[in-house]
């Protein structure tokens, strides 16, 4: 329940980093038991205003204040002095101590005579767990936990040094739905006992269920609080970016011929007997919970993975599809999940991605075309607002969303028929999300097949003219845009008929 008390306050915060102004007169009173989320693009401040309130970055101008009492926070230990907690994406514990270690680290409990009270730190740890409803052993080294678990024990960490305002960036990058909801009951018992918590996160449909109210970033100013029962997401988004998202059909597009049309495929052990169909200038998306098998049937159709059974045709033709070379030749395409293991060349320029699997396109008697290949990868940078400083550029050095548009663009550079996205949005901020929903409605408007593979239930809901939901490697149900719902496939992905 908010107060009136602001336990935290920041008063035209500023910052500047090398003539660069990153902060800009930025506002933000966060009241004790409350949830204040803030969200912002990549580039928005976020990063830099939590910095400040963690005591790394020291402002250039404005105040910060806790409980109403300006301070001075000259480093983290200043920060956590004041009752100022931050707990990172990166998370900061020590693998081989054990959870009551690591919850008093840099402040153990010492008896009379100087030396750890080990009694004393394991039952303070134990009380500390129970009061916050965590079942971990204090004696349990933090290696062999659960990511879920290690947070909980940053989150107690934090408690334990008394903590007035704890600060979460991105707590839910790497946890799944039911970590999520185990993270977000704690986050309520925190709430109830007073703290004021800061909530970073990309995930839009987080801010509701968790936030009280939402502060946006752009461009290193606030553009807005709200309180979040007020406001829904077109609020936000048009906040963050300066537009809202791209506008889309409400029903189903008509769809045209088959494209892609899989019957009984099957790789053992993985999934079985998967059918569906796929019309050119429609999305069909595949939905279903971690382990459904949802990218495993699209490696197989693309032919990383050897069939047991099954068949597939394309525009009408039966083919047997060997690799994924195979595959582009045949005019299919595939965007991975995982662009950093699967997808970059990182050390290699945007130019060299983009291009490296269509490099035929470029060659003439056996020899690149060096003028021909700029052209095609500037006109895609252009097509795709691809922001970096010129092709050349390591593609490691972009940021996530362009980074995600630069293997799009090299989708793209295979002229494909077929598009398969497989989790097009992960890791990738509001902004480029809304650049790559538009792209995608594009293509299809121009006629072009898409399956798109998203754990984003929003994400499948607001693209999708067919949902084929997977349980078990199995296919649960195919549901039309109409009959779509969370609670829908939520039913079909969980629940055994």
């Amino acid at each position: 329940m908010t107060t009136s008390t602001a336990r935290l306050e920041v008063e035209a915060l500023r910052k500047v980093f090398d003539g660069n102004t990153v902060l800009s007169g930025v506002d933000l009173a966060v009241h004790a038991g409350e949830v204040h989320a803030i969200v912002g693009e990549n580039g928005a401040g976020k990063s830099t205003l939590i910095k400040a309130l963690g005591g790394i970055h020291r402002p250039d101008g404005g105040t910060i204040s806790i409980d109403g009492t300006p301070v001075q926070l000259r480093s983290p230990r200043d920060a956590i002095g004041h009752g100022v907690i931050v707990i990172h994406q990166e998370l900061s514990l020590a693998p081989h101590l054990t959870t009551a270690e690591n919850i008093f680290l840099g402040h153990f409990p010492r008896t009379a005579l100087g030396v750890v009270d080990r009694r004393r730190m394991r039952a303070f740890t134990a009380d500390l767990l129970a009061r916050l409803g965590i079942s971990i052993d204090p004696e349990r080294p933090v290696g062999e936990l659960s990511i879920a678990q290690q947070q909980m024990v940053e989150i107690a960490k934090a408690i334990s040094f008394d903590a007035k305002v704890l600060i979460l960036d991105e707590p839910t990058a790497v946890l799944d739905e039911d970590m999520v909801a185990i993270l977000f009951r704690l986050i309520e018992r925190l709430k109830a006992e007073g703290l004021a918590i800061v909530f970073i996160s990309h995930h839009l449909e987080e801010i509701f269920r968790i936030a009280d109210r939402v502060t946006v970033l752009r461009d290193g100013t606030r553009t807005g609080t709200a309180a979040v029962r007020d406001i829904d997401q077109e609020w936000l988004v048009a906040h963050m970016i300066g537009r809202g998202f791209p506008a889309h059909s409400a029903g189903a597009r008509p769809g045209g011929e088959p494209a892609l049309e899989v019957e009984g495929l099957t790789v053992r052990g993985i999934f079985e007997n998967v059918s569906f169909v796929a019309r050119r200038g429609e999305i069909v998306g595949l939905a279903g919970l971690v382990g459904a098998g949802r990218t495993e049937v699209a490696e197989a159709i693309l032919g990383i993975r050897s069939l047991g059974a099954g068949s597939i045709r394309l525009f009408g033709k039966p083919v047997r599809i060997r690799g994924p070379g195979a595959a582009a030749r045949h005019g299919i395409a595939y965007v991975s999940e995982d662009r950093k293991a699967l997808g970059l060349l990182p050390n290699r320029s945007v130019r060299e991605n983009v291009v490296v699997s269509a490099l035929s396109r470029f060659r003439r008697f056996g020899l690149l075309r060096p003028a021909l290949e700029r052209r095609h990868v500037a006109g895609l940078i252009g097509r795709l607002d691809i922001r970096l400083a010129g092709m050349e550029t390591e593609i490691r050095l972009l940021s996530g969303g362009n980074q995600q548009k630069a293997l799009i663009a090299r989708a793209l550079s295979v002229e494909p028929r077929i598009l398969i996205f497989d989790e097009p949005t992960r890791g990738v901020d509001i902004g480029a999300k809304s650049e790559i929903y538009a792209l995608i409605e594009e293509l299809v408007a121009g006629g072009m097949c898409v399956i798109l593979i998203s754990s984003e239930m929003e994400e499948i809901l607001r693209l999708s003219d067919r949902v084929v939901v997977l349980r078990g490697g199995r296919v649960a149900a195919t549901l039309s845009r109409a009959d779509a719902s969370e609670a829908t496939i939520m039913r079909a992905a969980a629940i055994a008929a």
